[in-house]
């Protein structure tokens, strides 16, 4: 694995990690790895095996894409969302429709454009 891919998943993990508000002691516990294994990972100098990066996905519900890639998959619409559009009459239920499928073309769009400038 190229030096600098492993800096920026490591990096990644590290963001997401804090976010969490977790000490590396606490992650690397519920990740089922070292601390001193965790910090490698995060300064670069370490890649992770895929079952490592299985249970950190699986274990903080944390994307795969994000980590390898730097990209969040599109988040489902909301249930009060899904359920708000069947209820609205015509035209407005049309319009939203058409804007919600706009906007998820505008993510999907952009993330393509992100993962092709990053590579």
């Amino acid at each position: 694995m190229e030096e600098n891919i492993t800096l920026q998943i490591g990096k990644r993990l590290r963001k997401r990690r804090e976010k969490f508000n977790m000490t590396r002691e606490v992650f690397a516990e519920k990740a089922g790895i070292s601390p001193q294994f965790l910090a490698e990972i995060e300064n670069g100098k370490k890649g992770m095996s895929v079952t490592t990066l299985y249970k950190i996905c699986n274990n903080f519900k944390i994307s795969a894409d994000y980590l390898l890639f730097g990209t969040m998959p599109p988040k489902p619409l909301s249930e009060t969302t899904k359920e708000a559009v069947p209820i609205l009459s015509e035209p407005y239920r049309s319009y939203t429709e058409d804007i919600i499928e706009i906007v998820n073309d505008i993510i999907n769009e952009s993330q393509g454009k992100y993962k092709k400038s990053k590579h």
